[in-house]
């Protein structure tokens, strides 16, 4: 057996056990999530860990495990894009990483290196090319450090959200590589596991990430900010009324919003709902989500102008000052009805509609099961959705999966109302209440 570094410690602990070559058409390790957008990838690496200590949990003597995350490209239509997956292991002894041996790292400057027979020209190419693959491999460094992946009950390295990468010269070529497995062997702590706690949820923030009031630079605090927003009538391609918006602060460069509105460009007709979480541009009062077009700036009058379309959200004279509730996945138990409300007037009758019950597995999941009727037809659903973090703040946003693989992600306003988002602040014709 190998050595199990930290095994029998009141917390639990992560260690790097290098990289390992991978090969697309001969796996060494299964696959058992995949992600592709940003947002997909930071929380498929907590949610592939938490299914980890799961399984070590209900696995009898298993103290330790193993986790993999690489990366692969594969072409999407005429588009080529990048894959992360997340393997796993709850046997303690398990060494199918190893079936392609160790990865070699390739230093890129290492491998522009003039010959001979090369012409000056030829020189400066391979020279200017080393650079810029350092200055990529710089860059990659400090992403991974910004985005740095850490678990509350467990110490030691910290994981890569997503696959790692590294950068390559290939004569005055600069690409991209990431042909091998991070893998990493997670121990279960001594003392074991809160049953109400999600093993997979980041550390305690530190106060000055969750402080929210007045400062010291000029700029609007997220405290200021917060409150009730409306607007008569923003366009963005075609007109939205009756435009409601809740902000909510998540310390001090960011916020939770939850957006209301109906769509009215006849025969288009419909209520749209859109809930997410926006970061400040770093020293302004523009906040933006993880889609570079949608931009919302607020200034000192009360107004918030979002980049995406004409008109103004002013905040309601009857606003308060809010503060963020976290909602309970426990306070979440229980019987839901919903419907996708087509915004296309003829298709009102022929709407969806959900008959859903969730169970709370812990404070930062839920299982969903039940039926949607569409056309007569029942529809089984059934899943587990997992709390979104956001740069370690808890957000009301819940991610999971559909039958088709596709994203099912679900933001709640309070413990009786959700919305179903196909991205991070995009709107959304599906929307349930709690019923019983």
């Amino acid at each position: 057996a190998m050595e199990r570094a930290y095994e029998g410690t009141a917390r639990g602990s992560v260690e790097s056990l290098g990289r390992w070559n991978e090969k697309g058409d001969d796996r060494a390790m299964p696959v058992k999530l995949k992600a592709e957008t940003l947002r997909e990838k930071k929380n498929m690496v907590r949610v592939g860990f938490g299914k980890l200590v799961d399984e070590l949990v209900q696995t009898k003597g298993a103290s330790s495990g193993i986790l993999a995350i690489s990366n692969w490209k594969k072409m999407r239509g005429p588009h080529e894009v990048t894959v992360s997956g997340v393997s796993w292991s709850a046997s303690p002894d398990d060494t199918s990483y190893q079936r392609h041996g160790v990865y070699e790292s390739r230093e890129p400057a290492g491998e522009a290196g003039a010959t001979e027979a090369d012409d000056e020209v030829a020189r400066l190419k391979k020279a200017l090319a080393a650079a810029e693959a350092l200055k990529r491999a710089a860059e990659e460094a400090k992403r991974r450090a910004e985005n740095a992946t850490r678990f509350a009950d467990f110490e030691g390295v910290t994981l890569p959200s997503g696959g790692e990468c590294e950068w390559r010269v290939d004569g005055d070529y600069v690409y991209r590589f990431g042909g091998f497995m991070s893998v990493y062997r997670v121990t279960l702590p001594s003392g074991g596991l809160d049953p109400d706690k999600w093993a997979g949820r980041p550390p305690p923030l530190a106060p000055a990430d969750l402080y929210t009031g007045p400062r010291s630079d000029g700029l609007l605090s997220t405290e200021e900010i917060s409150g009730e927003y409306s607007a008569a009538c923003i366009c963005a391609g075609c007109p939205w009324i009756c435009n409601s918006m809740t902000v909510v602060p998540l310390g001090p460069d960011m916020i939770e919003t939850w957006r209301t509105c109906c769509l009215f460009c006849p025969p288009f007709i419909g209520p749209i709902v859109a809930g997410g979480v926006q970061t400040r541009n770093p020293g302004t009062n523009t906040f933006r989500d993880p889609h570079p077009s949608k931009i919302v700036t607020f200034s000192a009058d009360g107004t918030a102008r979002a980049t995406q379309g004409c008109g103004n959200f002013k905040k309601r004279r009857t606003s308060q000052k809010r503060t963020f509730q976290k909602v309970d996945a426990r306070d979440l138990a229980g019987n839901w009805r919903g419907c996708f409300c087509h915004p296309l007037v003829y298709s009102w009758p022929f709407s969806p509609v959900f008959c859903t019950t969730k169970t709370a597995l812990n404070e930062d999941q839920y299982e969903e099961s039940g039926r949607c009727c569409f056309l007569c037809l029942p529809i089984p659903i059934s899943g587990t959705h997992t709390r979104v973090y956001v740069n370690g703040h808890p957000t009301n946003g819940f991610d999971s999966t559909n039958c088709c693989g596709a994203p099912d992600f679900h933001w709640h306003r309070d413990p009786g109302c959700a919305a179903q988002n196909p991205g991070s602040n995009a709107g959304s014709f599906i929307f349930a209440k709690k019923v019983g």
